[in-house]
C-alpha cells in the first residue's frame, strides 16, 4: 500500500478509534521506525487492525512493555507498530482453581501485587524490568532462577487467545490445569517473538506464595569447585527454588546461591542446613539469609546484569547461553578466557540448576561481535546453545543473533502457515522468519 501517514492513521482511526498516533523516534524496534502506533481498546480491533494490514501488505510490529525490544534480528519492514498498552487488565481470577486469565498488556509487576491479596502468584521471575507485560513473556520466553522449582513460560500457560494475520481470532488450552485436548497453541505462540500472531489473551496456572525462605550464600574463586556443589545439591534430596552462580571479570571469586522455598520457617532452616553441609569445606564462610536481607540479595542479582548507563563508553551485548547442567563450570571457564582475549568486561550469572547462563559483555563492538561465534560453539561443545539476547542495532545486524536451528525448515512452515504474507514482525525470527 503506498499512502501517506496521514492517511494510514484514518484508516487505522476507522478500526481502533482514538488509539491512533504518528510514531516518534522512541517507538523505533532495532533501528527501524515505524510510521504510526495503534493502541487497540479490544481483541477485535487487534484482529481488526491486523487484517487491514495484512490486506494491504504492511507490517507490524507488537509492542507490549518494550523490555524485549532488544531480542532478534532488526526487523526487515516495520510500519505500524501495535501497542497492547490498553489491553490492561486480569480477566477472571479463581483462587480455588489456581488459575488466572489477563489481558497481553498487563505487567507482571501488577498481576504480582494483585494476586497476593490470596496468597497466590504467577512463578515467573524474568530477568526484565518491572514494566514487562505477560503478552510480551509469552512472545520472549525468558526465564529466571525459579525455572528450576516452577518451569517455565510453557510449563505455566494453560490457555491462549491470539489475533491472526488474517484478522482470524484464535483460542488454545483451556481455564483449568487438567485441560490437554485440542491444538497446543499455548507451547506453540511461547517464545514465537510475536511471528504468528498477536496474543490477546491468556491463562496462567498459579502457586501459593511460601510461607517462609531462606538463602544459603557463599564466595569461592573455583568455579569448577562451585559446579560440583550445584550438581551436588540438584542430586539431594532437597528442593532448591533458584540455584545461582555469579561474577563478574573485575573479582576473584564468584557467589554461590541457594534459595529454599517451604511451608514454615523450621523447614527453610533446615534445607538450608543441609545444603551447608553439602558444601564441604566451600560453606566454611557461608550465610545464611531471610527476610529483608534475603529480598535485597536477589534484587542485587537482578540488577547485575543491567546495561550500562546513558552516556557509557563501549557497546554492550547480553548473551543467553543454555547448556547442561554438568557443563556450565566448563562454558564459564571459556567465556573468561575469550574476555581476557578480547579484552572485554563481563558480568554473568547462571542458573546452574537448569544449565542457563545470561552473560552481559561490555567493549569494543568489534571484539564483541568477534566473540559471539567461539562462545557459541562452547555453548555447542556442552550440548547446548547461545543467543544474543539483547544488541544495540548495528550489531544485531551484523552477527547471527540466534544462532542454527535443527528446527527451522519446521519454523518456516509455520510462518507461513499462520502469517504467509509475512505481515508480523518480518525478519525479527530464527533463519530471519
Amino acid at each position: 500500500m503506498s499512502t501517506s501517514t496521514q492517511s494510514l492513521r484514518a484508516a487505522l482511526a476507522e478500526r481502533a478509534p482514538g488509539a491512533v498516533t504518528e510514531a516518534t523516534e522512541g517507538d523505533a524496534v532495532a533501528g527501524v521506525r515505524p510510521r504510526v502506533v495503534v493502541a487497540p481498546g479490544g481483541a477485535e480491533e487487534v484482529a481488526a487492525v491486523l487484517a487491514f494490514a495484512d490486506r494491504e501488505g504492511l507490517k507490524v510490529l507488537p509492542r507490549g512493555g518494550g523490555t524485549q525490544l532488544g531480542l532478534g534480528f532488526p526487523p526487515s519492514g516495520g510500519d505500524i507498530l501495535l501497542s497492547t498498552a490498553r489491553l490492561n487488565a486480569i480477566v477472571e481470577h479463581a483462587p480455588h482453581d489456581q488459575t488466572v486469565s489477563v489481558l497481553p498488556g498487563l505487567p507482571l509487576a501488577d498481576l504480582r501485587a494483585a494476586l497476593a491479596r490470596t496468597r497466590q502468584w504467577l512463578a515467573l521471575d524474568p530477568p526484565s524490568s518491572p514494566g514487562a507485560t505477560l503478552g510480551g513473556l509469552i512472545a520472549a520466553s525468558p526465564s529466571g532462577p525459579r525455572r528450576l522449582r516452577y518451569g517455565g513460560v510453557r510449563d505455566q500457560i494453560i490457555g491462549v487467545r491470539v489475533a491472526l494475520a488474517d484478522g482470524t481470532i484464535a483460542k488454545g488450552g483451556g481455564k483449568v490445569v487438567k485441560n490437554v485436548a485440542g491444538y497446543d497453541l499455548p507451547k506453540l505462540f511461547t517464545g514465537s517473538l510475536g511471528t504468528l500472531g498477536v496474543i490477546v489473551g491468556a491463562t496462567f496456572r498459579l502457586y501459593p506464595l511460601a510461607a517462609a525462605s531462606r538463602t544459603l550464600t557463599l564466595r569461592a574463586p573455583d568455579l569448577a569447585a562451585l559446579g560440583e556443589l550445584a550438581l551436588r545439591v540438584t542430586a539431594s534430596q532437597l528442593v532448591p527454588a533458584a540455584l545461582d552462580i555469579a561474577g563478574t571479570s573485575d573479582e576473584d571469586t564468584a557467589i554461590f546461591a541457594v534459595s529454599f522455598e517451604t511451608g514454615g520457617d523450621a523447614a527453610a532452616e533446615e534445607q538450608a542446613s543441609e545444603a551447608r553441609a553439602l558444601a564441604g569445606s566451600l560453606g566454611a564462610t557461608a550465610e545464611t539469609l531471610s527476610g529483608a536481607t534475603e529480598d535485597a540479595f536477589w534484587e542485587r542479582l537482578d540488577a547485575g546484569l543491567a546495561p550500562p548507563t546513558a552516556g557509557a563508553v563501549g557497546t554492550s551485548l547480553l548473551l543467553k547461553a543454555s547448556v547442561v547442567p554438568t557443563g556450565v563450570a566448563n562454558w564459564l571457564a571459556r567465556l573468561g578466557a575469550a574476555a581476557r582475549e578480547g579484552d572485554v568486561h563481563t558480568r554473568w550469572r547462571a542458573h546452574a540448576g537448569h544449565g542457563l547462563v545470561l552473560a552481559r559483555l561490555d567493549g569494543d563492538a568489534e571484539a564483541l561481535i568477534a566473540l559471539v561465534e567461539p562462545l557459541r560453539a562452547a555453548a555447542h561443545a556442552e550440548q547446548g546453545s547461545l543467543v544474543v539476547t539483547d544488541a544495540p542495532p548495528a550489531i544485531a545486524g551484523r552477527v547471527d543473533v540466534w544462532g542454527p536451528s535443527a528446527a527451522l525448515d519446521v519454523m518456516r512452515g509455520l510462518k507461513a502457515r499462520f502469517d504467509p504474507h509475512g505481515t508480523l514482525n518480518p525478519g525479527r525470527f530464527v533463519g530471519g522468519i
